[in-house]
């Protein structure tokens, strides 16, 4: 394993670790937010939903000799009801099937590449740093959530 791979796995598995740590920081029940504003149950479903459509582009990109990926079009629930804990539980679950996926790949495979048709050719590699961006970027937001 590369020192590149061994890092994005790291930063991967440490984001259920990092939301933990907020949940501790500042309280197991944050707010809910609203429509315009996501509470940290939200961002926990909307990062799971994510989570599942990368791993499942990966596994096209796995099992398919250069398959097509189609833009996502993920709902744009509110949230309304949703609690944070059993949010969490579900994306530390995502992640970790993710991640498992991830440790078991040949050097090789993470050069296996899907076409995505807005953002062109797309490895495996390529999408793991798509959701270490996201996970950056919602962490960032999840800690503005908890502290409403």
């Amino acid at each position: 394993m590369t020192d590149a791979i061994g890092e994005m796995l790291d930063d991967l598995s440490h984001t259920t670790t990092r939301i933990q740590e907020l949940s501790e920081q500042y309280g197991d029940n944050p707010p809910a937010g609203s429509a315009d504003d996501w509470g940290a149950a939200r961002i926990l479903r909307h990062m799971s939903e994510v989570e599942k459509l990368y791993r499942g582009r990966m596994q096209l990109a796995l099992s398919q000799e250069t398959p097509y990926f189609k833009s996502a079009k993920l709902a744009n629930d509110p949230g309304e009801g949703l609690e944070f804990r059993p949010e969490l539980e579900a994306f530390a679950v995502e992640r970790g099937e993710t991640i498992s996926l991830l440790m078991n790949l040949a050097l090789k495979d993470w050069e296996r590449t899907g076409i995505h048709d807005q953002h062109g050719e797309l490895s495996v590699e390529d999408i793991t740093e798509q959701l270490i961006d996201h996970d950056n970027a919602h962490l960032a937001q999840l800690v503005t959530a908890f502290q409403q």
